[in-house]
């Protein structure tokens, strides 16, 4: 059936609790639109005009219904002064977090216009913006404060300080928080809508108490600070959540984009609560055949329409840098073919 709605009409109508024609599609298209348009990595994230024409390029091959602005999830550690490698064709790699070389007291919050590579989000989030954004939903990854946190200090460390040093942790996460919210003001007025990401809250990565005690209280901060502007605010955790899902409505995300959880469970225990998105398995979009992958879409779609609240069709994290064109062609052409509300 050809479309019947806008991307952005169709998100529009979901986040009002209103059936769209049907459900929205995204694959979570980031860094892999360089590989759509044949441009080498370190230009897609060191170039914003470059990042935004990709995903334009990925958005006219596919036909999904929004555009991914993000690269990972380092960015506003790396303006907060954590230093970067960037190689020619890899995503940055980290390697001097910040406080090892000075306290978080001394650590300045970032300019989104000036610090870091900020300004090439806010460069490409105007460019989409420009083009399409009367149409599509124009998507901006915002690392949550416990993420950055992580990422301005030794990981290691930062798991320990969570334990023996609480106080020192809540003044990184402080400190993180208010770089999100200044990105998140930036990134609403160039017309994008903040999504918040947090890898590193994960339960394959730290314990549901060290989620419930720092995790969660910093994503609920930065969500009602987005609420303030009448938006409807999208988390996603990578990794494995299932034993955090009945935390995840106390972050009062109005949509929760899942990751390796079975759906099924994450219905049965979210689905009157929050709208759901996900979860296809990423490596299979890599690994797969195109006819496997349909034919699993199709699966996930049809128990997905059955959330109470809304379900979105998507990758369960981010679709893999050199993924295959014609597997990420199958995701999406599956997910539309079984998505149909109106029929």
């Amino acid at each position: 059936m050809k479309d019947i709605l806008t991307p952005r009409e169709r998100f529009g109508l979901l986040v009002i609790d209103e059936k769209p024609d049907r459900c929205n599609v995204l694959p979570l298209v980031t860094s892999h639109a360089a590989t759509v348009k044949g441009m080498r990595l370190r230009d897609y994230y060191t170039d914003g005009e470059k990042m935004a024409r990709a995903q334009i390029a990925a958005l006219e091959t596919y036909g999904h219904d929004a555009v991914s602005i993000f690269s990972e999830v380092g960015i506003i550690a790396e303006a907060m002064g954590t230093e970067f490698e960037y190689p020619e064709n890899d995503l940055p790699i980290q390697r001097k977090p910040v406080l090892e070389k000075c306290a978080i007291d001394d650590v300045e919050c970032p300019d989104p216009i000036n610090d870091g590579r900020l300004p090439v989000y806010m460069e490409a989030i105007e460019y989409a913006y420009d083009a399409l954004g009367d149409r599509v939903p124009i998507l901006a990854y915002v690392p949550a404060p416990f993420t950055t946190g992580m990422m301005l200090s030794n990981p290691n460390k930062f798991l320990i300080q969570t334990i023996r040093e609480p106080e020192a942790v809540g003044r990184i996460l402080d400190k993180s928080l208010r770089a999100a919210i200044d990105l998140c003001y930036h990134i609403i007025d160039k017309g994008g809508l903040p999504l918040i990401v947090d890898p590193l809250a994960s339960s394959s990565v730290v314990s549901p108490a060290t989620f419930r005690r720092y995790a969660l209280p910093y994503e609920r901060r930065l969500v009602q600070f987005l609420h303030r502007y009448d938006l409807d605010v999208i988390l996603h955790i990578c990794g494995d959540t299932a034993p955090i899902l009945e935390l995840l409505p106390e972050t009062r995300a109005d949509l929760i984009s899942i990751d390796q959880v079975s759906l099924a469970k994450t219905q049965e225990v979210l689905s009157g609560k929050m709208r759901l998105i996900g979860n296809y398995d990423t490596s299979k979009l890599a690994f797969s055949a195109a006819e496997e992958i349909a034919r699993e879409v199709r699966e996930m779609v049809r128990l997905g329409m059955t959330t109470k609240k809304g379900y979105i069709a998507a990758t369960g994290c981010e679709v893999p840098v050199h993924a295959p064109i014609p597997n990420v062609m199958a995701f999406v052409n599956a997910a539309k073919e079984s998505g149909w509300y109106w029929v």
